[in-house]
């Protein structure tokens, strides 16, 4: 993992400075479809690297549709979007329960930012942090894996980590329509999350009678 960056003076570091941060140039390909365990792999691997980074204290500030979507999913905070989006929302939170895993800085995109290269380790890139469980993040890439790439809805027991995984599923989810509720009212809607609450159907479906 690479050091913070020092943008204030000797003996001094921070995540960045006046709004940059440094990042070091990577080589490496996108993973394919069929390389959904490297991802799985990777992603332990840096979590285990990370598990004892302080929490960030930018992320009391930090105000934006996904951010909002981890407290969504988290901190019991209303929803916000077109009817359809809260239809779905209001489907998973009827199921929420406590989940007692010790909270660490996670990746909250890992699936589409995991980077390969021949004779090389993984690089883990463009990282949003939050402080939620491990399993948070593999439980996003999965759910990520299945509702926008195709993946068959088994890697959701392939990936599963334990007691607290359909939560941690559930709460993935919940991440994910918190920002395409805000989009769908903003009229931002673009891309793959047009058609976000048909594709999430079936997984919801999946992780509900589970």
């Amino acid at each position: 993992v690479p050091e913070p960056v020092m943008p204030h003076g000797p003996g001094e570091t921070g995540w960045s400075s006046d709004g940059w941060g440094a990042q070091l140039l990577i080589r490496g390909r996108d993973t394919e479809p069929g390389e959904l365990e490297k991802i799985k792999e990777a992603s332990g691997a840096f979590h285990a690297c990370i598990r004892d980074l302080p929490r960030p204290g930018f992320m009391d500030d930090r105000d934006d549709p996904w951010a909002f979507g981890d407290r969504l999913a988290w901190e019991g905070i209303e929803p916000e979007g077109d009817d359809e989006t809260l239809a779905a929302i209001e489907r998973l939170r009827e199921h929420l329960a406590p989940v007692p895993g010790r909270p660490q800085v996670i990746h909250g995109d890992v699936l589409p930012n995991v980077m390969l290269v021949d004779g090389y380790v993984p690089a883990v890139i463009d990282w949003p942090p939050y402080f939620r469980p491990a399993g948070m993040a593999n439980a996003i890439a999965a759910t990520d894996a299945v509702t926008f790439r195709g993946a068959p809805l088994s890697l959701l027991d392939e990936w599963s980590s334990g007691e607290d995984w359909n939560q941690l599923l559930m709460r993935a989810l919940l991440y994910r329509l918190g920002p395409t509720g805000i989009f769908a009212i903003r009229n931002r809607l673009m891309g793959p999350l047009v058609t976000h609450v048909k594709r999430v159907a079936p997984v919801i479906d999946a992780i509900i009678s589970r």
